[in-house]
């Protein structure tokens, strides 16, 4: 289970559930996602996301016609000094193809690998449990 001590100092790479439990909440975990996003302003590590981080968040909302919702995401995700979001480039996709290949992970997964890779990320957080990584890039669990 993932602590902000384990996060404080290092380059982390926030997978789309940690957005999706900022923004429309999870109870279990608001303290510490309200401590990490405090942590993220005062700059105290920096973090990494995919431009998929965004396309992925927005689907529910738009289903459920819940353009505030959607506002929220996209003014969470704009690029700052403290939280790079990476594009989805030739050199992703092809890092992403190795990593599905060698992983066996579903694409989005592994765009979302290559991207943490490519943003020089230790720590990959997350909620996914079955989420593999490679040696290099290890996974905290919000839960």
């Amino acid at each position: 289970m993932a602590t902000l001590a384990t996060i404080l100092g290092k380059t982390v790479y926030l997978d789309t559930n940690i957005f999706i439990y900022t923004v429309e909440g999870y109870a279990p975990e608001e303290a510490f996602l309200r401590e990490l996003l405090a942590a993220l302003e005062d700059g105290r590590f920096t973090a990494v996301t995919s431009e998929l981080t965004l396309a992925e968040v927005l689907v529910k909302p738009f289903e459920l016609g819940h353009e505030d919702v959607a506002a929220a995401y996209a003014e969470l995700l704009v690029p700052s000094d403290r939280l790079a979001v990476l594009p989805v480039d030739r050199a992703i996709l092809v890092e992403a193809a190795r990593q599905r290949a060698a992983l066996g992970m579903r694409m989005p997964d592994a765009i979302h690998v290559a991207t943490a890779l490519a943003g020089g990320c230790e720590l990959f957080l997350t909620n996914d449990r079955p989420l593999k990584l490679p040696p290099g890039l290890t996974k905290e669990l919000l839960e």
